[in-house]
């Protein structure tokens, strides 16, 4: 088992659909996008991805993970909060093994006089290792919360199967046309219940892992501000003004900005699908690019109003903002219109055709491309381009327009593989790379076959290879329907040109 199929036992923690709290994490979240332009930071901040943000840098293979809470009272470490923050950060620290991984649990409140635990932890953060006696008591207190947090959840799930299975049982003894199919969904939750208690003891073994426990403790990071409510709101609000008036170039605009960032702000948290809920250098270059009216299109006068009752008062610069439809409210209703196409098409396909998710790699534009291959120093781009200019029989026209798509598919594909890292989709991403696997054994014996078959050209050898991936991939799928997904016949190319570019996949004999 992977430690990614831990992520059974975490909560959802994305919230696209909750304003608790939104103006103080809204403007924490303005002025980190801020800062991260201003300081030219290559990071990609998420809001409502595992957590309330969520900063990746991909090149760094950096991960940064906050929860921001605004309270009146005071909070200490046997705090819920807390406790749900230190269980979702834990997996998290598991999931994301791959990363250098920070955790900040940041509040505007203060440290309860009663609590010394946190205080001494927030003295040697990031360096337990110099206090042990510190360090262990922030173990203890750590492994303490865990166990709490997941046996709870542990009873939770377990019950949840239980009770399906007992249901299920019940209606055997009354429903005999059914009873054979109701027996295979019996034995189909007992090995769901099996395997979550198999992974129960897994989880509480990474508990008890003193290594992990030492180096996830000294990870997390606190952020006491020791101010009330409405004193941080002003306070984040003046930073924010501060940090437009050196973006902006006329100080009139700083207020227009203020509203169409924080209107950006909501309509990406609120997004359904998690990978477009995401802040970067680009989207807020080209805003602080558009004209007046495009920016007062794009406020949404709601979100405001929420600010407004918090005593966030925004009022130069959005008393002349028309009365017609704001870009946001067009983009909602685009993808409403989007989801109700979606809806017909259902219910014009016939009811007894399976409904199974695609997965497909995301276009990308020829710039990103480009990058990509800057920052793999151009080293397996080099090897791709070499065994195309091997392949015999081909003119220059085609043999160019064929490495295009070849420096595409390729791309996309590893980048593809990136996103579904960082966007936390584990399912998606072990099921492809057992695709890949596949493949990597085809290619591996075509190469073989190749060097026995003196008769065949290497051009039509290429033809006839794609061919097979084309079957095998058929294949594939009609294995994978069981589990309701089916793989696009662009993620098979993307991954034989990633294999040709790592060397051993090859169309042509060498001599």
């Amino acid at each position: 088992m992977t430690t990614n199929e831990l992520i059974i036992f975490k909560k959802d923690t994305d919230a696209p659909g909750s304003n608790r709290g939104f103006v103080y994490q809204y403007l924490k979240t303005l002025l980190l996008w801020l800062d991260n332009y201003k300081n030219k930071k290559d990071i990609t901040i998420f809001c409502e991805v595992d957590d309330d943000i969520k900063e990746i840098n991909l090149m760094e293979q950096t991960v940064k993970f906050t929860q921001l809470k605004c309270y009146s009272t005071a909070l200490n470490i046997n705090s819920e909060e807390i406790k749900k923050s230190f269980y979702n950060y834990f997996l998290l620290h598991l999931i994301y093994e791959d990363y250098e991984g920070e955790y900040v649990f940041e509040t505007n409140t203060h440290i309860s006089n009663r609590d010394t635990i946190i205080e001494n932890w927030m003295t040697h953060q990031g360096a337990l290792h110099t206090n042990k006696e510190i360090r262990n008591v922030c173990i203890k207190k750590t492994k303490e919360i865990l166990r709490e947090v997941f046996v709870g959840e542990k009873k939770s799930m377990e019950r949840a199967i239980e009770k399906k299975i007992t249901t299920r049982q019940a209606k055997v003894e009354s429903a005999s046309k059914e009873s054979e199919e109701l027996l295979q969904e019996i034995e189909r939750l007992d090995k769901e219940l099996e395997a979550l208690l198999n992974l129960a003891t897994i989880f509480e073994g990474k508990i008890n892992d003193n290594e992990i426990m030492q180096d996830f403790t000294n990870r997390i990071a606190w952020v006491f501000e020791s101010i009330d409510a409405v004193q941080s709101i002003e306070v984040l609000k003046e930073l924010v003004n501060e940090e437009l008036k050196s973006l902006s170039k006329e100080e009139n605009r700083i207020d227009l900005h203020f509203g169409r960032l924080l209107t950006e702000i909501n309509f990406k948290a609120v997004k359904e699908k998690r990978e477009q809920r995401f802040l970067d250098n680009n989207l807020l270059e080209k805003i602080l690019g558009e004209t007046d009216d495009v920016i007062r299109s794009g406020i949404d006068k709601e979100v405001l109003k929420g600010f407004d009752i918090l005593g966030l008062k925004i009022d130069q610069g959005f008393s002349s903002v028309n009365q017609n439809i704001s870009d946001s409210e067009n983009r909602i209703r685009q993808d409403i219109d989007s989801l109700g196409n979606r809806l017909e098409n259902q219910f014009q396909s016939s009811s007894n055709e399976a409904d199974y998710h695609l997965f497909e790699m995301p276009i990308v534009e020829p710039e990103e491309v480009e990058k990509f291959i800057k920052q793999e120093n151009n080293e397996e781009q080099s090897k791709l381009e070499m065994k195309f200019h091997k392949i015999e029989g081909l003119d220059e026209e085609i043999r160019n327009n064929l490495l295009q798509t070849a420096t595409e598919l390729r791309c996309r594909y590893l980048l593809y593989l990136q996103r579904l890292t960082f966007q936390n989709f584990h399912r998606e991403y072990d099921e492809i790379r057992k695709l890949e696997k596949k493949i990597e054994g085809i290619c591996n014996d075509a190469v073989i076959e190749l060097q026995l078959d003196s008769e065949i050209s290497s051009a039509r050898f290429y033809l006839a290879f794609k061919k097979d991936l084309t079957l095998a991939l058929k294949e594939f799928n009609e294995q994978m329907k069981i589990k309701k997904f089916v793989v696009d016949t662009e993620v098979v190319y993307g991954q034989m040109f990633h294999m040709a570019a790592k060397c051993f996949l090859r169309w042509h004999r060498e001599r």
